[in-house]
C-alpha cells in the first residue's frame, strides 16, 4: 500500500479517535472563534492553547524522533481534517515548537526522519495539499510540496478577471522549497483528464513525491 493511500486510512482513524476521545485539557476561557485550554502535562507543566473545539485531543508523540515523547494538540477539527501544534520535550520542559512550515494537517511520521502533512481536500483524498518536513536542530521545515487540485485557468479582458475551475481535471505539482531562501523549484508537473478515478494515479504521485527521499 502506497504512503498517500495509507495516509488517508490514517486520517479516518485520527478522526474517529478524535471524535470519540474523551476531554484531555480544561477550558479556561474563549476567543472570538476558540477555546483557552490549559492541559497539565506529566512533568506538571501547565500548558495553554487555543481550539476550535472544546474537547480537543492532546496525546504524546515522539515526532522529533529524539526518543523523547513530545506532546501533540488538536487546534481545528473538520469532518476530514485535524490542524496539529507540536510541543517539544526539551529535556526539562515542553515548548511550543518552532515551524517553518504550512498548517500541520493530519501529519504522521516516516522513516524515523519526516513529518508529513497532508490535507484531505476531497474527492476520497485525490485532492490535497501534501509538505514533507524534517526537522533542523529545533525547528521544523517543509522541503517538498505537492498540491493536487482541480485545474484552474485565469483570463483577463481589460481590468475584468474570469477564473475557472475545470472539474474534469487534475492538476498536480510537486516543488523543493527552500525555506530559507524563500524559493521552490518545480521537480514535477502532470495535469490528469479525465479526473482519475483508480489507484494509479496517486501510486505515480506518490512515486513522485518521495522520489530520492527514500531508498
Amino acid at each position: 500500500m502506497n504512503t498517500r493511500r495509507t495516509a488517508l486510512l490514517l486520517v479516518i482513524l485520527t478522526v474517529c479517535v478524535l471524535l470519540s476521545a474523551p476531554a484531555g485539557a480544561e477550558v479556561v476561557g474563549r476567543t472570538y472563534d476558540g477555546y483557552i485550554h490549559r492541559y497539565t502535562a506529566d512533568n506538571g507543566q501547565d500548558l495553554y492553547f487555543v481550539s476550535t473545539t472544546e474537547e480537543p485531543l492532546v496525546q504524546y508523540d515522539d515526532v522529533n524522533f529524539d526518543g523523547h515523547h513530545d506532546l501533540t494538540v488538536v487546534t481545528a477539527l473538520g469532518a476530514s481534517n485535524a490542524y496539529y501544534e507540536f510541543y517539544i520535550w526539551n529535556g526539562t520542559e515542553y515548548t511550543l515548537a518552532e515551524r517553518w512550515t504550512g498548517d500541520m494537517i493530519n501529519y504522521f511520521l516516516v522513516d524515523g526522519k519526516y513529518v508529513v502533512s497532508q490535507s484531505n481536500d476531497g474527492n476520497a483524498g485525490l485532492l490535497s495539499r501534501t509538505e514533507i518536513c524534517v526537522w533542523e536542530g529545533d525547528v521544523l521545515k517543509t522541503i517538498r510540496t505537492m498540491v493536487s487540485e482541480e485545474e484552474v485557468s485565469i483570463q483577463w479582458e481589460g481590468r475584468i478577471m474570469t477564473e475557472t475551475t475545470n472539474l474534469d481535471r487534475l492538476h498536480v505539482t510537486l516543488c523543493e522549497v527552500d525555506g530559507l531562501a524563500g524559493s521552490a523549484e518545480v521537480l514535477w508537473e502532470k495535469t490528469y483528464e479525465p479526473m482519475p478515478e483508480g489507484a494509479e494515479a496517486m501510486e505515480e504521485m506518490d512515486a513522485h513525491l518521495w522520489d530520492g527521499l527514500r531508498v
